[in-house]
């Protein structure tokens, strides 16, 4: 009688349609669906590289203000191996979201799909605003002034890898920073911070984002950490409006 009854309870708490599988079942259609990601990814490194030296170039004399350099024999192959996949990962990150999405629905009940299916799509153009951002303005920024600081001193030589690396990491690192609203979203929605709370505190909010954005900023000068400190601000409002709608 104990059993049916912890069975019984087990039903209601299941998800509708939810079947439970075999633990060799889970891995298979794991295996497969990471191979319908895998494959495509392959497929646009591939393609990427063969135009991998004209993009290159493309992104050098966007941002940096000097020759490029090159230390080792392997250092041209490697950078261009890096930007290709670089460029079939974010091509590929719907796919591999979506494969994502295919594998856990299962599980979710339909208010946590409903909010999966929100908060990826708008992840996705929030990282791209802040990927955007960083390329057309920070990383030039970085680079002409960083470079053309020194140059009294030394003659300016710089790493294509390394430069490349340092790309990268500033995409990457804009691209999270604007995840910001999402994790506010998620505090306020937990009811761990109050909307009410964090509009009334907006001056202390302001004046730690502003710290806290030059105390990240690269580069010697100011204008790169002004840059950070108003994005974290605009991105703060943005977030207390956003959060109503989810």
């Amino acid at each position: 009688m104990f059993i049916n009854n912890k069975e019984a309870v087990n039903r209601m708490n299941a998800v509708p349609g939810d079947e439970e599988l075999p633990l060799a079942e889970h891995l298979k259609e794991m295996r497969s669906r990471m191979i319908i990601v895998a494959i495509p990814v392959i497929i646009i490194t591939l393609i990427a590289f063969i135009f991998s030296g004209s993009l290159l170039q493309l992104v050098w004399n966007y941002s940096v203000p000097v020759p490029m350099t090159i230390y080792s024999p392997t250092e041209l192959i490697v950078t261009k191996l890096t930007i290709s996949l670089v460029c079939a990962l974010f091509f590929g990150i719907p796919l591999i979201v979506y494969e994502t999405f295919m594998f856990v629905g299962k599980g979710l009940y339909k208010h946590e799909k409903s909010f999966f299916i929100k908060v990826v799509p708008f992840s996705f153009i929030l990282f791209s605003m802040g990927a955007a951002l960083a390329y057309f303005v920070v990383v030039p920024l970085v680079f002409k002034y960083t470079v053309f600081y020194s140059i009294d001193i030394a003659a300016p030589q710089v790493s294509l890898m390394k430069t490349i690396s340092t790309m990268i990491t500033l995409v990457l690192g804009f691209g999270i920073v604007f995840q910001f609203p999402l994790l506010l979203i998620f505090a306020i929605k937990m009811d761990l911070l109050k909307r009410e709370y964090l509009r009334g505190k907006r001056i202390i909010i302001y004046s730690a984002l502003i710290a806290f954005a030059f105390f990240i900023s690269p580069g010697p000068e100011a204008l790169s950490g002004l840059i950070v400190a108003v994005v974290l601000v605009v991105l703060f409002e943005f977030s207390l409006l956003i959060a109503r709608f989810f």
